[in-house]
This record gives structure tokens, sequence and C-alpha cells, in this order.
């Protein structure tokens, strides 16, 4: 999703839609866009959704990359081991990795990736993972073999060969006893959360369904602005008078984008 429609860029530029034939333009929307939520708002504005590991500081508030938060659906505070895998192999090199769309195993050079909508359970992905030759997998415990198998939490290049056993990890239960302030992106817990590296884990969705108006026409006067500049040749020109007729540019971005996105940037802590 994009956070102005192409029809829209086209009529602020007074172009017509139908004959217009600049295929630089789309381009330049997508970095403007880009550049918005990246370098200057520090947070995606497009509604989106996330699956987030957080470093625990002991406070009792939790501050989220990306807000507002439209649905919270997981908060877990640790991790648990639900698999064990390993390679019979007693030489050579063998690892396991886990992605966001599956479990991909190397031998040597070789390897062979089991996506979560294949094998949709932690015992079907077990399964999956000891049909491959020289490769075993074993759920800890029986009562995880029907968790969905995209709990694992993502992984690289754990060792297993020799029969060396590789612990892959889903996120801890689920906390019952916390408050959120959606619009700030604020998670509160009379616990605390607890220290630790990546070891606060956030499935949320977050960003505008809908990006408010003033949003589009900040993005819309900088668009304008690359555009203008690309189609009068005048990149790193603050100013030129031709024939009595004068044009200025700003240095930075326009002021009236600036002060827009100014209320949408995230503050760093």
């Amino acid at each position: 999703m994009s956070m102005v429609d192409m029809r829209v860029v086209l009529k602020f530029l007074g172009l017509d839609l139908v004959t217009t034939e600049d295929k630089n333009l789309e381009l330049i929307r997508n970095a403007v866009e880009a550049w918005i939520q990246t370098v200057y708002c520090r947070r995606n504005l497009v509604s989106t959704s996330y699956k987030e590991k957080y470093d625990g500081t002991g406070c009792n508030s939790l501050v989220l990359d990306n807000y507002p938060i439209i649905s919270l659906n997981r908060l877990s505070m640790g991790s648990e081991e639900v698999m064990r895998v390993k390679n019979s192999s007693t030489f050579g090199h063998a690892s396991v990795s886990v992605s966001s769309t599956g479990v991909t195993l190397y031998k040597d050079g070789t390897s062979s990736t089991i996506l979560f909508t294949a094998s949709a359970t932690m015992s079907a992905m077990a399964t999956a993972i000891s049909a491959v030759s020289g490769w075993s997998a074993t759920v800890s415990e029986t009562s995880y073999n029907s968790y969905p198998s995209n709990l694992l939490s993502e992984k690289m290049g754990l060792q297993c060969v020799n029969n060396a056993e590789a612990s892959l990890m889903m996120p801890a239960d689920g906390e019952w006893d916390f408050e959120v302030d959606s619009d700030k992106g604020i998670l509160y817990s009379s616990f605390g959360f607890g220290e630790g590296t990546r070891n606060i884990f956030v499935d949320y969705s977050a960003g505008y369904a809908t990006i408010p108006d003033d949003l589009q026409l900040a993005t819309l006067i900088l668009i304008k602005n690359i555009y203008q500049k690309r189609n009068e040749e005048s990149w790193g020109v603050n100013s030129y008078s031709i024939s009595g007729i004068s044009m200025s540019f700003d240095k930075d971005i326009p002021m009236e984008a600036k002060q827009i996105l100014n209320h949408y940037r995230r503050t760093l802590i």
C-alpha cells in the first residue's frame, strides 16, 4: 500500500492521467515515501503487521517502533524450546536456520527449505525435516505438536553436525496483564519488562489504514519539489532568474511539508 495514490499525484502535478508518459514519476513517489518513513519520521506510516523482538530494560514501559497500534495479538517475555534438530553426518558442516517463511537445512553447500505453509504445525515440520536425508527433528513436548510452526523464532546458522542438537525456540506464553497506549505505541506492565537481549516478542499491527490528509499533502509537496527540480535540471541550485522571471528552492525540504512531517516524527529515546 502506498501513502498517496498515483492518480492523486498526477492531478496534483497537473498531468493528464491518460496521456502522461513520465515513467519516472512512480519512482519519485516511491522514493519520497520511503524517505519520509525510514529517514525522517523513523517509522512506517502505512498499516503493516509486525513480529518484532525488543530488549527488555527492566522498566514498566516498552516503546514499540511503529504506531499507532491497530491491534496487538501477542506479547511474550522470554522463550521456550519447542524443537530439536540434528544432522547425522560426522564430517563437514551442517546448520539449521529459521526465517519468517520457513526452516532451512544446510549441509556443505546444499540447502533445503521447508515452508511454514507446507508444514503448518510443529509436528508436521518435525516430520518434514526428518524426511530429508541425514536430518532428524523431534518436538520437545507432545503438547507442542499442534502449535503453528510459524511461531518458531528466527535464527541463523545453528550448528548441528555429528548429531549435535540445535534448539529451535518459540516465544513463551503470552502475557495477560498489561496496558496499551495505541496512539503513542507504548506498552505498560506493572511487572516490568525483564532485562535481556531480544527477550520481548510482540506480534502487532500498526500504522494508518487511511493516510491522514495532511500527511498526504506533505508527501505531494515533496514529490512536486523533486519533480520540478528534475524537469528544470536545477539540482543543487537554490534560485535562478531568466528574463525577469525568478524561481527559488528551499535548501532543505519545503517548510510547508516539514511542519506537517514534524507532527509524525518519532522521537528516538
